[in-house]
């Protein structure tokens, strides 16, 4: 971008004041000539030398943008070259102090755009540190640290960034404050009031595929160690994250528009029953939950592999953002949340540590009532699979409804009392069978799949 070193007069028509002239003459009825009017106006700007000069100093090496108080791992820095700042360079003119001012630096709505982007990495909410509760001295270890929050401040940024560039500084600092967590890798389990177990259930998954046992790893994972503050609403599905093959995840079977399909992270459901299960017996109210659309064994089954229908109506979906499991922590102390999958053994279990107030459970349930049987199966080609291929790829269950009410006590009085009401539909199994299969239904009892309820 260059800038003029001469300024030139401005000229303009005065139309107004020449047909005031053309009328007085015409009125003469006599010959002659009418001149233009033309006014003269000085530039509101007589010298820009000194802008020129700064434009050159702008361009005269590649920007660079840093965080303040950089850590290892923090992001940036970012390298702006000399190319990308011509393109960017803008020039104002402020007259707001009766003289006019010629201003120089970056067009402050191509840099919001930029800082736009650069937000995104550097915005992040405060972590607090992570720990386990050791049960042999009742003290509370990290096992992660504690991450400080960032926000920068957009329009701060592009102020620093022109100023210090009229000064000859291409190295600026990001204008970014920073929010201190609430818990520190350095805290005592005395001073969060986690000193002792209050909740622990173990549910059981035997018969899962090598990728829903991934899933189920990959989500346990991610609330291993978390801390709940006291008063605060726990959003399971705000901590899962995006669960996607490259956050770990696999594709397993899930159940969505009716089917039950192959789906990325099939099995995480494995994790929030089993929170839901720790929550409800550990006492804490339960702000959101949602059943399965069906019965799903392995939701019901105990730890011998068997069904026990006491645990029918004791689970709990997620699959957020729409359906989420959350719970409140409504006491005065911190809790602290651990997860552990037994592969081998087939099982999950999740603790919660905390201070007890002395709160109990009682439970009843009615079990699965007003049964109702699956529909007759559904057999459909499928042009993927061989002549007398079948494959199924869903499977019956009986529809019910059971509701489960909770009363929470605390030093023998009542606290508070909930239920639960869960509502399956019937479940229909569904074969499908390649092209040109003859008596698919016969093949199918054949390799005892999609048998009819009657059957």
């Amino acid at each position: 971008m260059l800038l003029p070193s001469r300024v030139n007069w401005g000229v303009s028509f005065n139309l107004d004041a020449t047909l005031i002239y053309l009328g007085a003459q015409l009125q003469s009825f006599r010959d002659g000539e009418v001149a233009l009017v033309i006014q003269e106006s000085a530039p509101r700007l007589l010298d820009v030398s000194s802008q020129a000069e700064a434009a050159r100093q702008i361009l005269s090496q590649p920007l660079n943008l840093t965080l303040p108080n950089f850590r290892e791992g923090d992001p940036g820095p970012w390298t702006y070259d000399v190319s990308v700042l011509v393109n960017m360079l803008g020039v104002t003119i402020d007259d707001s102090s009766g003289t006019a001012q010629m201003k120089v630096g970056l067009d402050r709505v191509a840099l919001r755009n930029t800082l736009t982007e650069l937000k995104t990495f550097v915005d992040r909410q405060p972590d607090n540190a992570r720990f386990v509760f050791n049960d042999g001295t009742s003290q509370i270890e990290p096992i992660a640290v504690s991450t400080i929050g960032r926000s920068m401040d957009v329009e701060a940024s592009i102020a620093a960034i022109n100023e210090a560039l009229l000064r000859g500084e291409h190295t600026v600092a990001l204008s970014v404050s920073e929010e201190q967590p609430a818990v520190a890798d350095t805290a005592t389990g005395a001073e969060l009031g986690v000193v002792q177990l209050v909740g622990e259930q173990t549910t059981y998954f035997y018969g899962s595929s090598d990728a829903r046992i991934q899933n189920i790893v990959a989500a346990a994972e991610r609330y291993h160690g978390l801390l709940v503050a006291p008063g605060e609403t726990f959003s399971m599905g705000s901590v899962l994250g995006d669960v996607s093959l490259e956050n770990g995840f696999a594709e397993a079977l899930i159940i969505y528009g009716g089917r039950t399909i192959k789906g990325v992270g099939g099995g995480v459901c494995q994790v929030s029953t089993t929170l839901f299960r720790t929550v409800f017996f550990a006492g804490y109210p339960v702000a959101e939950r949602y059943s399965h659309a069906y019965r799903v064994s392995y939701y019901e089954m105990d730890a011998s592999g068997s069904v026990d229908t006491n645990f029918a109506g004791m689970d709990a979906t997620v699959y957020f953002p729409l359906v989420d499991f959350k719970f409140v922590n409504d006491s005065t102390s911190w809790l602290l949340m651990e997860t552990y999958v037994n592969v081998g053994a087939r099982s999950i279990t999740w603790k919660l540590y905390s201070t007890s107030d002395g709160r109990s459970v009682t439970w009843e349930t009615t079990g699965p009532s007003n049964v109702v049987p699956p529909p007759e199966p559904l057999f459909e080609e499928n042009s993927e699979l061989r002549k007398n291929e079948i494959k199924q790829i869903d499977y019956a269950a009986q529809g019910a409804d059971v509701n489960v009410t909770r009363t929470v006590w605390i030093n023998g009085q009542v606290y508070f009392t909930d239920q639960f009401q869960t509502h399956y539909q019937p479940w229909q199994a569904i074969c499908q069978y390649g092209p040109d299969t003859e008596d698919p239904e016969k093949k199918a009892r054949k390799n005892n799949q999609c048998l009819s309820p009657s059957n």
